[in-house]
């Protein structure tokens, strides 16, 4: 007798899909804890439902888009409240590993960019220009009209390519121009420092009222070059530092007590940096301190 074919389990198909849609909501969201949520409610719901569903590709990008946008909203209302600059979660891996790809779209510059557009914009333009979804996809993906999509990429991309900043993508400038920066604050080299720096750099600090951060954007070479050399006069003795990837480029968390209390990462353009990022907000740095703990023990860059 002649069996017939079974369908994949639950499971099986929707962990096939995992990578993509976590890099789905991860974009739509600028949070891989937030992103991690939504997976297992659309888990959950691809479960009850996944025997009525005639594709899980397009049954599970649909409602992990959706359960995005809903938690963006939520996001949208908090940032509201936010004490000081509000910067997305960084992406934090070992160095030498990048599951994201295409460094250009998790860039810390471009999701910072991608703040600005509301939910639906934001869900749009991901879908179609990090995705490759053609318009009838998205007008069901989002229950709306192909003309509506259309608008709503339109608005995002006009948006983007106004604010979307140039960032060098050569990781060897980027390890060596991060490693020099390092060596400079630690030295107390000023000169050096506003070498690295363009006279624009700016500096972006979350602390999120949580921890000690700096409440408005650091603006100018010389501001930015005296806080950082500041930040390592005072660093305490118990606080080491080691290398991570952030958002795909070269980063450096202050690690006290096991737990990383402090993580930046530069930009540049053209072998100079131009903005810094620096992340104290606990509740964003509890994926840094697992990725951490996982290293091997190593000297302090210093």
């Amino acid at each position: 007798m002649k069996e017939t074919p079974t369908s994949p389990a639950p499971e099986e198909s929707f962990e096939a899909q995992r990578p993509r849609l976590l890099r789905l909501a991860y974009r739509i969201l600028g949070s891989m804890a937030d992103a991690e949520d939504v997976l297992q409610e659309a888990f959950l719901r691809w479960s009850d439902r996944h025997d009525e569903a005639r594709s899980a590709e397009a049954y599970l990008h649909t409602i992990v888009t959706r359960l995005s946008i809903d938690r963006r909203r939520t996001v949208e209302a908090a940032k509201e409240t936010y004490i000081g600059p509000w910067l997305p979660e960084p992406l934090v891996e070992q160095p030498g590993t990048n599951t994201m790809e295409r460094e250009e779209e998790i860039s810390l510059a471009f999701m910072v960019v991608l703040e600005s557009l509301n939910p639906t914009e934001r869900a749009a333009f991901v879908l179609r220009r990090a995705f490759d979804f053609d318009y009838r996809e998205i007008a069901e993906i989002l229950d709306k009209s192909e003309a509506n999509c259309r608008q709503l990429v339109s608005r995002a991309e006009a948006h983007v390519h106004a604010e979307r900043p140039r960032f060098e993508t050569n990781r060897a400038v980027a390890d060596q121009m991060t490693d020099a920066f390092v060596q400079a604050c630690h030295g107390g080299d000023m000169d050096s420092l506003l070498e690295m720096l363009t006279a624009d750099a700016v500096l972006y600090s979350d602390g999120g009222g949580k921890a000690s951060a700096a409440m408005v954007p650091i603006l100018g070479a010389d501001k930015v070059a005296r806080l950082f050399l500041g930040i390592f006069r005072k660093r305490p003795s118990d606080v080491s530092l080691c290398r991570l990837n952030v958002n795909g480029m070269p980063g450096i968390a202050a690690i006290q007590g096991g737990q990383v209390v402090t993580l930046f990462t530069l930009e540049f353009v053209d072998g100079r940096i131009t903005n810094c990022y620096v992340f104290r907000n606990p509740e964003k740095l509890a994926r840094a301190t697992a990725v951490a703990a996982g290293l091997s023990p190593g000297e302090d860059l210093t």
